[in-house]
């Protein structure tokens, strides 16, 4: 019963994880773009056409759909945005837009934040930052090594202050890869690993459990081996020999 259990487990808990991911996704952008553009709607159809919320033909509208009109026209709406900075002139009037909202003074010490934020999972071809290779270092001490990612090249600064090359490592958090920590290692202490960022994610994400078969390591690897005996004083042995002498018949 316990080994069905836990093969039912493992099958259900991947589905649940993702319907609740969806649900947060969709109840986020149900209540930030389909209900304020629902009010929107309500108030313009309210005074334009003069619709009554109470009135019984337009009940309907009021209750469930404008917050479903909404939600379709802000997709719609996303998409057309979408296509307008695909193309040149939308790009570059993106770029303008970008530059104003840089220059103004609360905005700008968070706006660039959280453009990267967005680049480092959306941005496409050039822009987008992407994890070189899958290695090891000695972090958080050494003796214990940790898996991260090359992003790039270390300082200039600091290769000159230690006379070593430095690489850039993102060393992300356990089971939520999202957080992390970047560290600059000397490349004579960066191990390569021969798996690919994928596998390397898997087995962050699952806390070590999934490891690729290639690099499977055998259970009888993880039995801690049995401690020797400690050696008896010389004292002690001849004392029990003596006891052992007198206590023989």
């Amino acid at each position: 019963m316990k080994r069905f259990f836990a093969k039912g487990l493992v099958a259900l808990l991947p589905l649940v994880l993702t319907a609740v991911v969806l649900w947060y996704v969709v109840g986020f952008l149900w209540g930030n773009v389909g209900v304020p553009l629902g009010e929107l709607f309500k108030g313009a159809m309210g005074k334009l056409a003069g619709w009554d919320p109470e009135a019984d033909g337009h009940s309907w509208f009021f209750r469930w759909g404008a917050p479903i009109f909404g939600f379709a026209v802000g997709i719609v709406l996303t998409l057309i945005l979408g296509f307008f900075v695909a193309t040149f002139l939308g790009k570059k009037l993106f770029q303008l837009f970008e530059r104003l909202l840089k220059r103004l003074p609360v905005i700008r010490t968070v706006y660039p934040y959280a453009k990267q934020f967005t680049d480092f999972f959306f941005a496409e071809g050039e822009k987008k930052m992407e994890f070189k290779s899958a290695v090891a270092v000695p972090y958080p001490c050494p003796g214990v090594y940790s898996i991260g990612f090359v992003t790039g090249e270390g300082l200039r600064s600091l290769n000159e202050a230690l006379q070593k090359h430095l690489v850039c490592v993102f060393i992300p958090a356990a089971p939520t890869p999202v957080s992390g920590f970047v560290a600059y290692v000397p490349r004579e202490n960066v191990i390569p690993l021969p798996i690919s960022v994928e596998e390397a994610m898997r087995i962050i994400i699952s806390a070590g459990v999934l490891h690729p078969e290639h690099q499977r390591v055998g259970t009888g690897f993880l039995t801690p081996a049995a401690p020797a005996p400690l050696p008896i004083p010389p004292e002690l042995a001849q004392a029990i020999g003596d006891k052992a002498k007198n206590a023989a018949p």
